[in-house]
């Protein structure tokens, strides 16, 4: 609901009742995403990207086929590719017409590799992510049972081991040398039915790191000194990756990194070709912590008012979009409008019903009244709608369905 640009009045509660008018006829709860702001926020991702880098869409970022390609549309060629999440929710992505996929997760049952494999075969270019000899073992039995080659990305780790027992990252790929990496990639060149066709490498104590937590700013100076750390330590063990398989003669067509936290340093690497991104487009409360890039919201949620406990309480339909990660408050969502709801720390926001203390009696809602709230991941609060509701200023474009809205499940 923008009106002026991306800064308008979204952010105050004089927007409320412009909130109210527009989803007055709407079925509650409902989501919302702000084109403006949407477009507003590809722009910024864009212009932190090197002029001979591309971006690719990580769709577990959006959930959404018709965000997807309004991404690959507006990025006239700069954004190229879609970093999918499932070797089902990949398939979907095929047969919804969208093509150069790259799962980033590995298969791990034959069903799963199958999908590879018949997506070679029609022909599409459907990349999975290995990073054992048993995905080798799985994809290539799929790959010879099809009589097909299945095109794979070796996953290096980017965690950040300063001492021993100390991990700082995410815990996905056991390869963390170099020379890890040309065994495994060795091993692919002699597995009948698969050819290696890149490097997956993706920092994420940088990238999903955010500079400032306000739920925890006493711990914002460490976050930042292990972003400042691992940049050139995950910087140095891609290149002499890459330039290790290139001297074993295995040849590369894409090397993907980043996230959208890390745009700025990750950029600065010779050795990517690509940065897969793809929270920032939304912007859930999260990704508001980022210093060096200035997104605004984009994707919001309206819950119902269906009771008032007390003077100085109502309670909401619904509300329970918790995002994924250590628990703790900075996962929950935050009330938009109207202003001086808080959420009741016994309760929380919870599956089927959300109590709130009004702070301002004269501003509290009414029944049937929409609280207007966001998200801290976008992506994964899109698993509890079927549609999205597209506006622009304070017109409805769009309905759009999500993947549960057009039966996609993966996990």
């Amino acid at each position: 609901m923008i009106t002026t640009g991306p800064m308008s009045d979204l952010l105050v509660d004089a927007a409320y009742p412009r909130w109210r008018a527009l989803l007055g006829p709407e079925r509650l709860p409902a989501c919302v995403v702000d084109l403006d702001a949407f477009d507003a926020n590809i722009d910024t991702v864009l212009g932190k990207l090197g002029d001979t880098l591309t971006l690719r869409v990580a769709t577990k970022s959006l959930r959404v086929p018709a965000l997807l390609r309004h991404l690959l549309e507006r990025g006239q060629g700069r954004i190229q590719g879609l970093l999918s999440y499932s070797a089902h929710e990949t398939a979907l992505l095929a047969e919804l017409g969208f093509d150069d996929l790259l799962c980033a997760y590995p298969v791990g049952r034959a069903d799963e590799a199958q999908v590879f494999a018949q997506l070679a075969a029609q022909g599409r270019l459907a990349v999975a992510t290995v990073d054992d000899a048993d995905h080798l073992r799985i994809l290539g039995e799929a790959a010879r049972a099809a009589g097909v080659e299945i095109p794979v990305c070796i996953d290096l780790d980017a965690s950040w081991r300063p001492t021993e027992g100390l991990h700082l990252g995410v815990r996905r790929s056991p390869l963390r040398s170099s020379e890890a990496v040309r065994a495994l990639a060795d091993q692919v060149a002699e597995t009948e039915g698969l050819r290696l066709e890149g490097l997956l490498c993706y920092e994420a104590q940088i990238a999903g790191l955010p500079d400032l937590n306000p739920h925890s700013r006493l711990l914002d100076p460490v976050r930042r000194v292990i972003k400042r750390r691992s940049a050139p330590i995950v910087a140095d063990r891609r290149i002499a990756t890459v330039e290790t398989l290139k001297a074993a003669g295995h040849l590369l067509h894409l090397v993907n990194g980043g996230g959208t936290g890390s745009l700025g340093s990750t950029s600065a690497d010779p050795s990517i070709t690509e940065i897969g991104a793809g929270s920032g487009f939304l912007n859930g409360t999260l990704f508001d912590g980022y210093r060096d890039l200035k997104l605004v919201p984009a994707c919001f949620f309206a819950l119902t008012v269906v009771r008032s406990s007390d003077s100085d309480h109502i309670t909401c339909a619904g509300g329970g979009l918790i995002a994924s990660g250590p628990p703790g408050m900075d996962r929950c969502p935050t009330v938009l409008a109207p202003a001086g709801l808080v959420s009741v720390a016994l309760e929380g926001f919870g599956e089927v019903q959300t109590p709130f203390l009004v702070l301002d009696p004269q501003n509290k809602p009414m029944i049937g009244d929409p609280v207007i709230c966001r998200a801290a991941k976008a992506g994964e609060a899109m698993e509890r709608f079927n549609e999205v509701l597209l506006v622009r200023g304070d017109v409805i474009e769009a309905r759009v369905p999500t993947y549960r809205g057009i039966g996609g499940c993966f996990f």
